[in-house]
C-alpha cells in the first residue's frame, strides 16, 4: 500500500496575467498548474508553460460567465484545499476528478454533482 498526503494542491501563489488581472497559481501533485482567476480556469502542463507565447503547454482552459465571476481577496480565490477539494470565496468550489476540474457554486450541487458551472476536461 502507498501512504501519503491526499492533497493535490501542493503549493499556491498569486500572480498578475498579461491583461493586469489578478490570478491565483496552484501546482497539482504531478506537475501540472492550475491558474485561477475572475473570469476564467486554465490548466497547463508545467511552470514552464505559463510563459509559453505560443500556448505549447496549455492542457485546457474555460472562461467563466460574466455575470457571475469568481472572487478574489489580496489575489487569492483558494480559501481551504482537501484531497481533490478547493474552495473558494463565497462558498464557491472546485473538484478534481480524474476526468475534469468542475466548478459548482455550493457544496450540495458537488455533491450530487449537479449544476456544474464550469469544467476542465482532463481526458
Amino acid at each position: 500500500m502507498l501512504y501519503g498526503p491526499s492533497d493535490i494542491i501542493v503549493n499556491s501563489a498569486t500572480l498578475t496575467l498579461s491583461n493586469g488581472e489578478p490570478a491565483e497559481q496552484l501546482w497539482l501533485r504531478g506537475g501540472s498548474i492550475l491558474v485561477v482567476s475572475a473570469t476564467a480556469l486554465a490548466l497547463y502542463k508545467d511552470e514552464a508553460a505559463l510563459s509559453d507565447p505560443l500556448g505549447n503547454g496549455l492542457i485546457a482552459l474555460t472562461e467563466l460567465s460574466e455575470a457571475s465571476p469568481l472572487t478574489h481577496h489580496d489575489g487569492h480565490f483558494m480559501t481551504e484545499h482537501r484531497a481533490g477539494y478547493i474552495g473558494l470565496h463565497n462558498d464557491r468550489l472546485l473538484l478534481i476528478t480524474p476526468i475534469a476540474i468542475q466548478l459548482f457554486d455550493g457544496r450540495k450541487d458537488a455533491l450530487q454533482n449537479r449544476n456544474e458551472r464550469a469544467r476542465l476536461p482532463l481526458e
